[in-house]
């Protein structure tokens, strides 16, 4: 499996750091109306929905954007 990452960028005081996480705590963290920049495009994050597993004991994150 491709180990994919996303970089988040956060501004505290005019300082700019770039935090790198994986896929699944991105999924975690992001919330709506959140902007995530893709090469030259900016999207935002318009919903956010949890879906349970056919086995009841886990669930899926799903992330729907807009550009």
């Amino acid at each position: 499996m491709e180990d994919q990452r996303n970089v988040n960028t956060l501004k505290t005081e005019a300082v700019l750091a770039d935090t790198v996480v994986g896929w699944d705590d991105f999924r975690k963290l992001v919330n709506i109306g959140d902007s995530i920049k893709d090469g030259a495009k900016t999207l935002r994050v318009s919903d956010k929905v949890y879906e349970m597993t056919a086995s009841g004991d886990q669930f899926a994150i799903h992330i729907y954007v807009r550009d």
